[in-house]
């Protein structure tokens, strides 16, 4: 076994799990290999396995042919089976945030033996389901602003370069768990490492939590809005109304973030979405995507679950109801 080889997995390879798997597996060398392994669709795995992955950017394109993918975590096990120190070094939960349960389940044994488990999803809230099915401490989560677009199996769109911060949820630098956390530090640079050399360039950051939220009040302002009116990002901001109404989101969800005490930084968030809105012009959101297709949206995890946190908190917040209920109601009428 080469004591330098990374094994990396993504649960749930769609348009963002497939952009962070390729370009992962850019950067494999011999002197730095990595073994990466996609759990996709039956389409998606078939087109990988026969022809790789094809990722489209501004500057061209790249095939990448050393990635391995499976439908189900069942079809990865008859291959390795026989070997009984097999692990994944980092396995990333990269489904839509209405799936993650399901998938915890389904992955149990491949989660439980793999070393770090990365939330790589839209939402807010997403680790207390996962810490309920894995060690907490193993937990980390990844935010980017980094647009992705699956057009067809086997090829992934790269829209719109951005940012990327990661960080540990529950592993804090505290006396009990202090070695732990200087050993996980390490690991968690060591990724950093390998998603800086694929393009993603990281910062790792001590509260992922805090971001993770200033991430949210961007997609609360934006993708419900756009899925709703069809209109890329930019074009949003055209409209003053549809303008107004991504203004109360935000200022909603900002009001229901610091009665529940979360971390802020002292910024304006209407204005950072705006901006966010602004350098990703023409990008389709991910929740506009799910909408022209037909298919579920992670509207609770968004809008929905400010709305969930506004009724512990004993406020209102009738813009992001609103768009909760719109939004439920355009996903009843695909069924």
């Amino acid at each position: 076994m080469n004591h330098n080889l990374l094994r990396i997995g993504f649960i749930g390879s769609g348009s963002i799990g497939s952009l962070f798997g390729g370009c992962l597996a850019s950067v494999h060398t011999d002197a730095n290999p990595l073994e990466i392994i996609f759990f996709c669709r039956r389409g998606h795995a078939k087109v990988l396995n026969k022809y790789g992955i094809k990722i489209y950017n501004d500057k061209g394109n790249i095939t990448l042919t050393n990635i391995k993918a499976f439908e189900n975590a069942e079809d990865f096990t008859k291959i390795s089976i026989n070997d009984k120190k097999y692990k994944l070094d980092y396995l990333f939960l990269t489904t839509k945030t209405y799936d993650s349960e399901r998938a915890m389940i389904q992955y149990k044994k491949l989660i439980n033996s793999s070393n770090w488990l990365i939330i790589l999803q839209n939402g807010i809230g997403n680790e207390e389901l996962v810490k309920k099915y894995c060690d907490e401490n193993k937990i980390i989560r990844i935010i980017t602003s980094h647009g992705a677009l699956l057009k067809e199996d086997g090829r992934v769109y790269h829209t719109g370069v951005g940012f990327t911060k990661m960080g540990f949820v529950y592993l804090k630098p505290q006396k009990q768990n202090h070695s732990r956390y200087e050993s996980g530090y390490i690991k968690l640079n060591m990724l950093k490492n390998r998603l800086d050399a694929g393009g993603l360039e990281t910062e790792i950051v001590d509260d992922i939590i805090k971001h993770t939220w200033e991430k949210a009040f961007v997609n609360i302002g934006i993708n419900a809005l756009g899925a709703l009116t069809r209109l890329n990002n930019g074009k949003l901001l055209e409209n003053e109304n549809l303008k107004q109404l991504m203004s109360a989101a935000v200022k909603e969800a900002l009001e229901v973030a610091k009665l529940k005490c979360i971390e802020l930084s002292d910024r304006d968030y209407v204005r950072l979405m705006y901006s966010v809105a602004e350098k990703t012009f023409n990008n389709k959101n991910s929740m506009l995507q799910d909408i022209l297709k037909g298919n579920l949206t992670e509207i609770d995890f968004l809008n929905g679950r400010i709305v969930s946190l506004a009724r512990e908190v004993g406020i209102k917040v009738p813009i992001n109801e609103m768009l909760t209920y719109l939004i439920k109601g355009l996903e009843e009428s695909f069924r």
